[in-house]
């Protein structure tokens, strides 16, 4: 497969804080990562709290700067690149839903170009591969958390994305509910033929979700291959440990 998305060297630097002597060290939340997440293919970040996954995927979407480094889309620097223009989703852990907005006016938010018709055929659609077949017209202050996150997927989807970027979106849920909506999200994803980089800290969702899983610890990529592959070759006695192996 060709590659879709490159990260080259890419560091996010927080600037320092404070003034005189309770002034702040600036913080280097990612620190020279280099990756490539390969058309149609989900790649999942894992890392423990503060390791930088979350930063990592934000400057990929243009929400946080870039000290150094690039990213590229189809081999093309986007990092001038405004976020509304890169072509980009996003899912957030909490969703973001618009509460003065029903389910389909959230999900039809990014197609606001298109006709009626067609508009409307892609918030059917997209609700019934989300699993929320008929709920356009539902209040989204009634919905459970998981029916919450699954119009925020289906809002990020709808507009038929270049890359979806997904960050730790089922955390907020159980642990029963979440190892079912991973599921879920596996067959959305692939049904999609969606490329993505996904964000979490849970082993069996990046697991279930992901062709590839990348373990970040203190602002560095230190593992990148299949969960499989990577519990039989951890590479260091830091990353095995954060496996459990």
């Amino acid at each position: 497969m060709s590659t879709a998305l490159e990260v080259a060297d890419l560091s996010v630097v927080y600037p320092a804080t404070g003034r005189g002597a309770s002034r702040s060290a600036p913080v280097t939340a990612v620190d020279a990562v280099s990756l490539t997440v390969a058309d149609g293919e989900v790649l999942a970040l894992l890392g423990p709290s503060g390791c930088g996954k979350s930063s990592l995927l934000r400057a990929v979407a243009g929400l946080e700067p870039v000290a150094a480094g690039a990213v590229r889309w189809a081999g093309r620097d986007v990092v001038a690149t405004p976020v509304h223009r890169r072509g980009f989703g996003m899912v957030f852990q909490d969703g973001q839903l618009f509460p003065f907005r029903d389910v389909a006016g959230n999900v039809a938010y990014g197609l606001a170009g298109l006709p009626r018709a067609e508009r409307e055929a892609r918030v059917d659609e997209v609700l019934a591969l989300v699993g929320l077949p008929g709920y356009g017209h539902r209040a989204v202050t009634t919905l459970s958390g998981g029916q919450a996150q699954r119009v925020a997927l289906a809002r990020s989807l709808a507009p038929r994305p270049r890359l979806l970027l997904l960050d730790e979106p089922l955390s907020a849920l159980d642990r029963a509910l979440r190892e079912s909506l991973s599921q879920d999200l596996a067959r959305i994803l692939r049904a999609e033929g969606m490329t993505a980089l996904y964000v979490t800290h849970d082993h069996a969702e990046a697991e279930a979700v992901a062709d590839r899983v990348g373990v970040m610890v203190a602002g560095r990529l230190r593992a990148l291959g299949t969960m499989g592959a990577l519990r039989a070759h951890p590479g260091d006695e830091e990353v095995a440990r954060f496996l459990g192996v």
